[in-house]
């Protein structure tokens, strides 16, 4: 507290020196256009004195007195405290309308970091994790993380934290220590308080932006879907031209041409059921659930699709019991894992397909049924699987509609389940897990 007052002391002493400095410009200007006023009237009116003269002399001087002296505020300020914060010129740098220009995925990470250069800060936090669909942002990443509890009584790796307006829940903003290690005073602390409202509007205006575009890109899916072609539709109308082509070919006994057939009612039902949930990706999931054989349902997948012949399947079942699930819906989001992995890896490769029993407490607190399906694809960044991966229109794929994992995540939730990702990074292959409740466990619950 002694430092801060010597700095808080200081630098009231400086501003003196610019009221001093102030002031004796004023009186030189006075004088000045005292004499300039004087000589103009005498020459006029002939008269040597004229109070007119020094009224005019008063207003020259008095009406560059206030601007000078906060010019010369603002420059001893840069000179010597420039941790101190200036919040005007903080809330121009913070770019309230082109954050919303930036991607949806970069928005908190670029405001906290205009946040961190305007403030002098070695790093800052955004906690929403109170909020719905709320998490932990950060700059740089490797910035320290608190719990929940912290907002109340502090945390040792940052310096303040500021209570953030939110419609629903708590939200916070976490500074570190400044670069210099300076001390702050009560004025550098309102100034952050007003500086954190902006950036909360700031951030807010920039995610309806978001919302809205998103809202407009879902109206427009909605009216085009026809004209769409997604990798789903794209693979389905692979499968068909290669059913036919077979067929075709004239090399085929009876069972292979009904087999064959079999394979194109499914592919061309699955187009259809496809088409129906792009047209609304938002309507409600309905699943008719009923005890399924999950290998069995997986050992048929693999078996009935067509993939690449330098795709190898790695199989991998421990006996599961009855799972409680709808067969088609359940059939789709394995396709899209399939299809996801295929895709990832270029069409070459091992893809691993697992299943086991999770116990009550591995998982949840009731027994699970486990599906894994792990690539050796392009893999993803823990960023992209943590804020982006399971939302709507969030792809990795140049030309992709980022749908498919958002319908998956609905349908499994549906299902009563969870949808789960990991990567280690570029380069270096995903797994996707899903669990399912079994049927025994939600017959009991039921009674």
């Amino acid at each position: 507290m002694s430092s801060l007052r010597m700095v808080f002391s200081f630098r009231r002493i400086v501003h003196s020196f610019a009221y001093f400095i102030a002031t004796l410009v004023a009186v030189a200007v006075f004088a000045l256009v005292l004499m300039l006023a004087e000589s103009l009237v005498y020459a006029l009116t002939g008269e040597p004195v004229s109070l007119w003269s020094m009224v005019i002399a008063a207003i020259a001087a008095g009406f560059g007195y206030a601007p000078l002296v906060q010019a010369m505020q603002r420059m001893l300020d840069r000179m010597f405290f420039r941790h101190q914060l200036d919040t005007l010129a903080a809330i121009r740098q913070l770019g309230a309308g082109d954050l919303a220009q930036l991607p949806e995925q970069d928005v908190e990470r670029a405001l906290l970091e205009r946040i961190c250069k305007v403030c002098y800060r070695r790093y800052a936090a955004l906690d929403e994790r109170q909020l719905p669909e709320g998490g932990w942002y950060s700059f740089p990443a490797d910035a320290p993380k608190t719990d929940a509890d912290d907002a109340s009584g502090g945390h040792e790796g940052y310096a303040l934290c500021l209570p953030l307006p939110a419609a629903s829940g708590e939200a916070w903003l976490w500074l570190g220590p400044r670069i210099d290690g300076s001390p702050m005073d009560a004025e550098e602390r309102s100034s952050l308080d007003s500086l954190a409202k902006f950036a909360a509007m700031s951030l807010e205006h920039a995610r309806l932006t978001h919302h809205q575009s998103e809202a407009a890109r879902l109206d427009s899916l909605s009216r085009v879907t026809k004209q769409l072609h997604s990798h789903d539709l794209k693979n389905r109308l692979h499968d068909l031209s290669f059913l036919a082509h077979h067929l075709g070919s004239g090399k085929l006994d009876d069972e292979d041409v009904q087999r064959m057939l079999a394979a194109i009612r499914k592919v061309t039902g699955r187009m259809q059921t496809l088409m129906q949930r792009m047209s609304d990706p938002n309507a409600p999931v309905e699943p008719v659930l009923a005890p399924l054989d999950l290998v069995a349902i997986l050992r048929s997948s693999i078996r009935d699709r067509l993939w690449p012949e330098a795709i190898t399947i790695d199989q991998c079942f421990d006996p599961l019991p009855a799972v409680a699930g709808d067969a088609d819906l359940l059939q789709g989001v394995i396709e899209n894992l399939y299809d996801n992995a295929v895709q990832a890896m270029q069409g070459q490769g091992v893809i691993t397909v697992r299943a086991r029993l999770l116990e009550a407490g591995t998982a949840s607190d009731v027994p699970m049924a486990q599906i894994q399906v792990v690539d050796q694809g392009a893999g993803m960044s823990e960023y992209f699987i943590r804020q982006r991966l399971f939302h709507l229109f969030a792809t990795s794929k140049s030309n992709g509609l980022g749908i498919g994992l958002y319908l998956s995540r609905r349908i499994v939730e549906a299902h009563g389940g969870t949808i789960t990702a990991e990567s280690e990074g570029a380069g270096k292959g995903s797994t996707f897990s899903i669990c399912l409740p079994l049927w025994q466990s939600g017959h009991q619950q039921e009674e």
